[in-house]
């Protein structure tokens, strides 16, 4: 359990989804852009989720927790911070083949 601290608070998060979180974080900085992910959280005890916004400036950190609780290492959403990453990386395609259309962009063949 990592407690990830973001914007004066901190929201208690698996290790790997903390792992996820920041490697993302990282590569939306790298391209300039932001996104809202969806992350499970604990509070109180319980299982729930959390929005978190980030950018190019966002700045977050992570502690260990002093809690702990089973099922926060929730797969899908480590894949799916995963998936976005690569989606960032993915060259982009030009419909034509014509090279004069598009100037700036390579065309892949």
């Amino acid at each position: 359990m990592r407690e990830l601290h973001y914007g004066g608070g901190t929201l208690v998060v698996g290790r790997e989804v903390c792992t996820a979180v920041f490697d993302y974080a990282l590569a939306l900085a790298r391209v300039g852009r932001s996104d809202l992910i969806t992350v499970p959280i604990l509070v109180n005890g319980q299982i729930d989720e959390s929005n978190i916004l980030l950018g190019p400036t966002t700045q977050i950190f992570c502690t260990p927790a002093t809690q702990t609780a089973a099922g926060l290492d929730d797969l899908s959403t480590v894949s799916e911070l995963r998936n976005r990453i690569a989606s960032l990386h993915r060259p982009i395609t030009a419909i034509s083949d014509d090279a004069t259309i598009y100037p700036d962009f390579e065309l892949e063949y």
